[in-house]
């Protein structure tokens, strides 16, 4: 009885003591921390960080320099991109019932043309559906095909926009088409990048037509009329070439070779300033760090600090990370992924894995403090937490109230004022709160799953849906290129 006692104390006496480490740390947060001003320098002053360009070089030095005034250890780490894509300008030119010269951009890996444009005809494409290129038949071989979309409300329909144009793009090469114009599904002349589906395999020329421009194509179009196209799209295409994560790291007191990684991506695209995706998790990860050391907080195991590059073109500086790494990933308990804007976070997804919705929900119960929380147990593509997912890692995203999330994602709306800078703040005591823990709490054993593990749950989940959507990654993991 006595010995019960002895333990039960002691047990009561570790998990006070990790929680007002805890507590500590999120009092920091909250606190007047320089957050804001990160934010601003990494948005206003740098801007849209494209992987390749200057600014995304300038913000890599910048992260560097961050991580290193905090006092935190920190380095540069050198990955190879697989290719360079870069717009430098795009225009578009309606003739024939009508002229007029649409708002356009490139979708990346688009196809440029010569200097003097690319003209050919305009067709009606529907929503790019089967039916609808049965219906145009040979009218699309050769021709410009304008598709359709519903005006993007949310989250889900922006996952919705991906899937949907994996089908749409097969379809177009299966055509013939000479390229293909999406209509923007934002509103008031919004523009914005997404990736063409076949990533730098790509041969087509695309672009996102401004959505009032393209409704008045598809209504003259279908008013029995024709109208001419001539787009101009001035890109930088180059090979492999060398870029950087950031990686800033807090030894482990106790247990240094084990690992809890967090991180956010640096890079964005350049039509906004990437504030919301992700500039602003970005500035989390920062503040998290600094006060750390600010505090002299000693997590007991190791806590890594990553600000990842290339995610936009396809999460290469993460998968870099977990080649890099791959030795060491059996003593990675956990890899976090930040990364769906400023909304107020409602929990984690945890990968499908009720071992780490576990661990996280025995995390999250004492931290009523910051809110109530609900964790989601499945699997998501789309993020850096992708490829230690694929490696058996156990992995989380914050899960965000979506907020403006969806109708600024990639577009150039999405700047410094759309940041909830109050959630953000939340936020990141959150997330620190839930990194600390995982990383004090040694009793947590979540040990890496075998590639027939991860194939099981590609086979009970939808993740393979989800990788096809997105960036050819499926086929990257099914020919071994990609995980464990």
């Amino acid at each position: 009885m006595r010995k019960f006692i002895l333990i039960s104390f002691t047990f009561i006496w570790v998990l006070s003591a990790q929680n007002s480490e805890i507590d500590k740390l999120v009092k920091g947060l909250l606190g007047d921390t320089p957050i804001e001003e990160d934010l601003k320098e990494l948005c206003d002053v740098i801007g849209g960080r494209p992987t390749g360009s200057i600014a995304n070089i300038l913000s890599i030095d910048w992260g560097l320099e961050k991580f290193q005034k905090a006092g935190v250890s920190v380095s540069k780490e050198a990955f190879t991109m697989p290719g360079l894509w870069l717009e430098n300008e795009s225009s578009a030119k309606i003739s024939g019932a009508a002229e007029f010269d649409p708002r356009v951009v490139a979708l990346t890996f688009s196809k440029g043309t010569h200097r003097t444009g690319l003209r050919g005809n305009l067709v009606d494409g529907g929503h790019g559906t089967m039916d609808d290129f049965a219906r145009l038949g040979e009218n699309a071989k050769g021709n410009f095909v304008l598709v359709e979309t519903d005006e993007l409300l949310d989250i889900d329909g922006l996952f919705k926009e991906y899937a949907d144009a994996v089908l749409i793009e097969d379809l177009a090469y299966k055509a013939g088409v000479k390229g293909l114009v999406y209509m923007s599904s934002r509103p008031m002349r919004l523009l914005y990048r997404h990736n063409a589906s076949r990533s730098f395999e790509n041969s087509l020329p695309m672009v996102v037509m401004a959505r009032e421009d393209a409704k008045r194509c598809l209504r003259i179009l279908r008013n029995d009329k024709s109208l001419s196209l001539l787009v101009k799209i001035n890109v930088r295409e180059g090979g492999p070439y060398k870029s950087y994560n950031v990686v800033g790291e807090i030894k482990g007191s106790e247990r240094p070779d084990e690992v809890v990684i967090i991180g956010a991506h640096l890079d964005s695209w350049g039509l906004g300033t990437g504030a919301n995706d992700n500039g602003c998790n970005v500035a989390m990860m920062i503040d998290i760090a600094r006060q750390m050391i600010k505090l002299d907080i000693k997590p007991k195991r190791t806590i890594r600090f990553a600000l990842w590059n290339g995610e936009e073109l396809g999460l290469y500086g993460s998968m870099a990370y977990t080649k890099k790494y791959e030795s060491q990933l059996d003593n990675h308990v956990m890899a976090m992924s930040v990364d769906i804007g400023s909304g107020p976070i409602t929990g984690f997804f945890t990968g499908g894995r009720p071992d780490v919705l576990d661990a996280t929900n025995k995390i999250m119960d004492s931290l009523t403090d910051l809110g109530m929380f609900t964790n989601i147990d499945i699997p998501l593509v789309g993020t850096d937490n992708f490829d230690f997912m694929m490696h058996g890692v156990g992995n989380l995203i914050a899960n965000h109230e979506p907020a403006n999330y969806a109708p600024n994602y990639h577009a150039e709306s999405d700047t410094y004022d759309k940041v909830n800078l109050q959630a953000l703040k939340h936020n990141s005591a959150i997330v620190a709160a839930v990194t600390l823990g995982y990383a004090n709490d040694l009793n947590i054993d979540l040990p890496r799953q075998s590639r027939q593990d991860i194939e099981k749950l590609v086979e009970s989940t939808d993740l393979e849906q989800q990788m096809k959507s997105m960036m050819g990654i499926w086929y990257q993991w099914v020919d071994g290129k990609r995980g464990r």
